[in-house]
């Protein structure tokens, strides 16, 4: 199916926002896997995301056995690892959009499971493989929409951390993966990634599986790792990363009534790294 025709059927189903039969919903979405990296907009992230969002998560159209096949062509090469680590190109487009599929399938694993254990396992070891070689960190890139490659995989890890699978090595590795994206001296983040991969930590401790001091420990590396880099601007794009991602946190556990347990070494870490202490 062409992308145009495509379009239209979805620009048409989203008026009744996206009710359809089962049928008609896997018929659809073979076409709609294909055109996931669309440079088209629209067609990407209104119509293609926004229609999985209503028939894999809302109205739970896709049985299981179909969203566990759509979890392995997410993870393959031609889709969460297309041209991974190559310069930013198009090619982000289809990485990203398969990752963002990724929480939907999880989210739905969380309600009524359907995923095995080993399944999981490969999710994480995916993601984390995601981060460590996704190169093209852009957010908003003009006249084709959102990228948001790492926004995107940190809703996924997210997702994963509240699975009940997950242990708490699982959940300390996630939380040595969220300090190392964060800790990017190449570039500032400015498209709420920080944000993003805030609710990661959060989603984390929420599991009651990480003993405090092993999370205020994990916050305290912080401050060695920014006042370790002495470059310019390196050293100020890693400080305003490290400090948006640690004051998200400090919020989100206050807001949570969280905080307490976590306070001091948030303040001590923020402190230490702000060039404004007084």
């Amino acid at each position: 199916m062409r992308e145009l025709e495509l379009k239209a059927k979805l620009r048409s189903s989203k008026e009744s926002n996206f009710a359809t039969t089962r049928n008609e919903a896997l018929t659809l979405m073979p076409a709609m896997l294909e055109a996931i990296g669309s440079v088209d907009g629209e067609l990407r992230d209104d119509l293609i995301y926004a229609a999985f969002v209503q028939w894999i998560y809302v109205q739970r159209l896709v049985p299981a056995q179909d969203m566990r096949a759509i979890l392995a062509l997410m993870l393959d090469d031609h889709h969460m690892f297309y041209q991974i680590g190559e310069v930013p190109e198009d090619g982000v487009f289809t990485r990203a959009f398969s990752v963002l599929v990724l929480p939907l399938l999880l989210a739905v694993h969380r309600s009524t499971a359907y995923l095995s254990a080993v399944e999981l396992q490969q999710v994480k070891v995916a993601l984390i493989r995601f981060f460590d070689e996704e190169r093209d960190k852009r957010g908003f890139v003009q006249e084709k929409g959102w990228a948001h490659a790492i926004a995107h995989a940190a809703d996924a890890l997210d997702d994963l951390a509240l699975c009940d699978e997950m242990q708490a090595t699982d959940l300390q590795e996630m939380l040595m993966m969220t300090q190392k994206v964060i800790c990017d001296p190449a570039q500032v983040y400015i498209h709420s990634e920080e944000e993003r991969l805030g609710r990661v930590v959060i989603s984390v401790i929420s599991r009651n599986m990480l003993g405090i001091g092993q999370v205020n420990d994990w916050i305290a590396t912080f401050q060695e790792l920014v006042l370790a880099e002495k470059r310019v601007p390196q050293s100020m794009y890693l400080r305003s990363n490290v400090r948006n991602f640690l004051c998200s946190i400090y919020f989100r556990l206050h807001w949570k009534n969280w905080l307490q347990p976590y306070g001091n070494a948030l303040n001590q870490t923020l402190r230490a790294i702000s060039r404004f202490a007084e």
